[in-house]
């Protein structure tokens, strides 16, 4: 049954009433939940001028790490502002929210002040893409819109809103990238407008800025995402003029160069993956690790470091000690990630143990670092059960192997590819489909490289990005299985 716009219009606003309302009765009733720190926060303290209040250093039975989660931090001076700028976008935002508290005479961050701004931009972004869906049918909408409640505001993706960590960043800025493409195809092709094309790839590019530089782990979705925005550029070259071309490849460049820079600038953090990847990675359960160091082009003495991380205490080592100089001459100037990548397309069935293992660590958004502040409770809470349904269902029952989730990914893939021969002429439909194909490529990226690039350590953390995408194309499945029973449902009915 076809809907008015003002009943679209009524379905929205109950959309936005219930988000609202499942955002606040995970992240803002009382007691104050989130996720603890485990080491990753002061890489985005330093840089954006916060610091640890002297209550908690004063404090001697003061948990920093795993535990307890911390709210409150002192807002500080930036040391260097060149650094803050070739920072991850988390950055932008906490130094914009800094400075608002600074307006209004406050010297404390509340990481609830960042939960609020994800949270907005969360709900405002899955308004425009339902808005933007052009489904005219209101029991569909419903449909869709009761899908993503359920799914996409599960409890163990907001708790992360409430914390330092580049996770919720990622998802939050994903579906803005989404939300403006989104925006800018109904523009263009169902409302046919012209006028402010201009402005429109404008906020695709703004919302691409921030989603490459979300986290480090999101720099290889660089080339899908310039190709699919570059694809729209050309799409309009005719309709905008000299001036707005130029102004948009000047934005584009920029848009490359960021996440260039935040790997440039993460050379600790590089330094750590790429012990990982090696010890804690191909030599991890080898049966011949000297030769996989041969084959790598380094020292087989190293092989009694396997199956070691770069994060143990340094009595832990034998030898080679992540911050040693032996270990600085004999592996960190000699391994790169093209050696890496050479040893694994020669040695494919290690690849594929690699991925299993990956697998196996899949659909995991809940963790077991503390939910909440010490001053709760001093025994570390790690259970958390604010609508946390779709979560626990997918980490219980999903099977947690490869062959399921290519075939997810081969099903959404056939079918789009049959139904962008089916619309060829319908630019909509083809249009949305390159962005559905973008985002898989995304996702697809993403299940490697954790253990490629990081050996088997904090896996299920780094599938975060690849989880989330997962579940979005569960909607799209799940979304066109219910719209195809509800079509035969009205033929019945009506034959």
């Amino acid at each position: 049954m076809k809907m008015k716009k003002s009943l679209k219009i009524y379905y929205k606003i109950w959309f936005t009433i219930f988000a609202i309302m499942i955002t606040i009765g995970v992240l803002f009733i009382s007691p104050q939940v989130g996720v603890a720190d485990q080491g990753d926060f002061n890489r985005i303290m330093s840089v954006s001028g916060l610091s640890l209040l002297a209550s908690y250093i004063n404090n001697p039975n003061f948990t920093r790490f795993y535990n307890y989660i911390i709210t409150d931090y002192k807002i500080s001076h930036i040391d260097n502002a060149f650094t803050t700028i070739v920072s991850s976008s988390l950055v932008y935002l906490i130094v914009i929210i800094t400075y608002i508290c600074k307006a209004f005479g406050h010297t404390i961050f509340k990481t609830q002040y960042l939960a609020m701004f994800y949270s907005t931009i969360y709900i405002l972004a899955l308004s425009i893409i339902l808005n933007s869906l052009n489904i005219k049918d209101k029991a569909k909408f419903s449909l869709v819109s009761l899908l993503t409640l359920f799914i996409f505001f599960d409890g163990n993706y907001l708790v992360w809103f409430n914390s330092l960590y580049g996770e919720p960043m990622m998802i939050v800025t994903l579906l803005l990238f989404i939300a403006s493409v989104f925006n800018y195809i109904h523009y263009k092709y169902i409302l046919k407008g012209t006028e402010k094309i201009m402005s429109k790839i404008v906020y695709i590019l703004l919302a691409t800025f921030l989603f490459l530089g979300s986290k480090l782990q999101v720099f290889t979705s660089l080339p899908f995402v310039i190709i699919f925005v570059g694809k729209i550029m050309w799409d309009n070259k005719r309709t905008l003029n000299k001036s707005s071309l130029i102004t948009l490849c000047i934005l584009l460049c920029i848009v490359i160069t960021y996440p260039i820079g935040i790997s440039i600038n993460s050379e600790s953090l590089n330094v750590d993956t790429q012990y990982n990847s090696v010890f804690y990675g191909v030599l991890n359960g080898s049966d011949t690790p000297q030769q996989d160091l041969i084959d790598l082009g380094l020292n087989p003495d190293m092989a009694v470091e396997a199956g070691k991380h770069a994060y143990l205490n340094p009595s832990e080592y034998v030898k080679y000690d992540p911050s040693a100089d032996i270990t600085d001459q004999e592996f960190y100037n000699k391994i790169g990630n093209a050696k890496l990548a050479t040893f694994y397309i020669t040695h494919p069935i290690r690849l594929l143990k690699g991925m299993e293992y990956t697998a196996s660590k899949a659909f995991y958004t809940s963790t077991e670092l503390g939910k909440y502040p010490q001053s709760y409770s001093e025994t570390a809470v790690t259970e958390f059960h604010r609508f946390t349904v779709w979560s626990s269902f997918r980490e219980n029952i999903f099977p947690k192997n490869l062959f399921f989730i290519i075939s997810v990914y081969l099903i959404i893939f056939f079918f789009s590819v049959y139904k962008y021969f089916m619309n060829k002429s319908n630019s909509e439909i083809k249009t949305k489909l390159l962005l559905l194909w973008t985002i898989m490529l995304i996702g697809a990226i993403q299940f490697p490289m954790p253990f490629v690039g990081n050996g088997q350590a904090d896996t299920s953390k780094q599938l975060f990005l690849f989880n989330f995408i997962f579940d979005s194309l569960l909607i799209v499945i799940f979304s066109y299985i219910l719209f195809t029973i509800a079509d035969l449902i009205r033929y019945k009915i009506r034959k």
